[in-house]
């Protein structure tokens, strides 16, 4: 629980930090699509981390586990890509911009917070 307590937490930081940067250069139609790319990403991320340290221990199912975190990944960009060129809800390119910088920063960070609360080998 400590380890997702702190990777949900740092990724919430990143998160806002890329919404304060996207707010204070971009327009405001543009910074509305970063927001909910933080957003979506810091929710996939989040799931996505939870489900891999659930099967962290079972060495059989880890690589399932993580596959199917990047399958997630991938399936939730291209419905995004999908709706927002649809319905322009959102400015499209700052959207998936955002979206997929904010999916891949966190993504980086799941190493620092793989082996947090696991026995020392």
């Amino acid at each position: 629980m400590k380890a997702w307590a702190g990777y949900a937490g740092l990724a919430l930081v990143l998160a806002v930090v890329g919404i304060v940067i996207a707010s204070a250069v971009a327009t405001p139609e543009s910074a509305r699509g970063v927001r909910f790319a933080a957003g979506l990403a810091w929710v996939v991320q989040v799931g996505a981390f939870g489900f891999l340290l659930w099967v962290r221990e079972q060495p059989t199912l880890f690589l399932a586990g993580w596959a199917a975190g990047i399958g997630l990944r991938f399936v939730v960009v291209g419905l995004v890509a999908f709706w927002v060129t649809r319905t322009q809800v959102y400015p499209p390119a700052p959207t998936l911009v955002g979206l997929v910088g904010f999916i891949f920063v966190m993504l980086l960070l799941e190493p620092l917070f793989l082996r947090k609360g696991r026995p020392s080998a």
